[in-house]
Parts: C-alpha cells; sequence; structure tokens
C-alpha cells in the first residue's frame, strides 16, 4: 500500500526568482516576502492578489524555498495546500502569478 504524500505549497523556481527581485526593489527582501491571497478554489477562478510585504500577518502561514518567503491567510492556504506558484514575465518586464496543479 502507497502512503499519501502530505499536501504542501511550492514555487518554482522562476517564481523565487521572481520575488526575490520584487522584495529586493522595495528593499523588504530580508524580512519580507510576497502575501498572496485567494477568496476562493483556484479552480473556480477566484483571483490571487499578490503584494510585496515587510513582514507575514498575525496568523499568517510563512512559506520558505530557497530564502525566498511567501505569507499566506488561513482561508488561502487552504485553497493553496496542493498547488504550485509560477510565474510568468511579459516583454514589458511584469510579473503574473499563476496557481498551477503538480503534474
Amino acid at each position: 500500500m502507497q502512503k499519501a504524500r502530505p499536501s504542501m505549497f511550492t514555487m518554482t523556481e522562476s517564481a523565487t526568482e521572481a520575488i526575490n527581485q520584487l522584495t529586493a526593489a522595495q528593499n523588504v527582501h530580508t524580512e519580507g516576502g510576497l502575501r498572496l491571497t485567494l477568496d476562493g478554489p483556484p479552480e473556480e477562478g477566484a483571483e490571487l492578489k499578490v503584494e510585496v510585504a515587510a513582514h507575514p500577518m498575525a496568523g499568517d502561514r510563512v512559506i520558505t524555498t530557497a530564502n525566498t518567503q511567501v505569507f499566506l491567510g488561513r482561508e488561502t492556504r487552504v485553497h493553496l495546500a496542493d498547488k504550485v506558484l509560477d510565474v510568468r514575465k511579459d516583454i514589458d518586464g511584469h510579473y503574473t502569478f499563476l496557481i498551477t496543479t503538480p503534474h
């Protein structure tokens, strides 16, 4: 019998690089990170809100990958428990963060 793998929010290497660039640009790189807010399941089209934050809010879960932090509020972490944060950069240098399902 195969054990179920625990659900965990993860980030791609591209996402961590983008977060590091954004937090460094706002001078919050050491303590700060990216706060993600999602008001429903991504499969149902919930809008992902992204903001650079100097520190987590009370109750946030801090996800750290390669010294890059993402802050997830309670409701958001429930919806993103088994998802992957990825990013695309357009020709103007703007980032669009995406929520995907691991393969």
